[in-house]
């Protein structure tokens, strides 16, 4: 049984934990961090809590694999596998991001595509 969202304002923290993000970009790992502050400040309903750690675990992967996309850069082979594997990582990011937040708006809880889940 999936969590039900109460009040709107859940469904806002839910929203926030898979966009806020965008803004972490800019901000060393703020990524991460972002949504681990929903998580452990936000509101603790089920619902919240659920879409704060699908959105860490994501974040955390995605930072994994741009890391990894970086090391391969550094070899000749990588140079050629980069660039697309590159925009491919930002696609499926943003793609996941706004599907999520659409589905919490929807008061659904999302499963985020090709993650690792990290954070139970």
């Amino acid at each position: 049984m999936e969590p039900v969202p109460a009040k709107d304002s859940e469904k806002n923290w839910a929203i926030a934990a898979h966009l806020a993000p965008i803004l972490g970009y800019f901000i060393l790992i703020g990524q991460i961090l972002l949504p681990l502050g929903i998580l452990l400040f936000g509101p603790k309903s089920a619902f919240v809590q659920a879409h704060a750690k699908e959105s860490l675990n994501a974040q955390i992967s995605y930072t994994i694999y741009g890391l990894v996309l970086i090391l391969l850069a550094m070899t000749i082979v990588g140079i050629v596998f980069v660039l697309p594997l590159g925009i491919l990582l930002f696609v499926l990011v943003l793609w996941n991001m706004v599907a999520a937040a659409l589905a919490a708006g929807r008061g659904e809880v999302y499963a985020y595509r090709f993650i690792l889940r990290l954070i139970p």
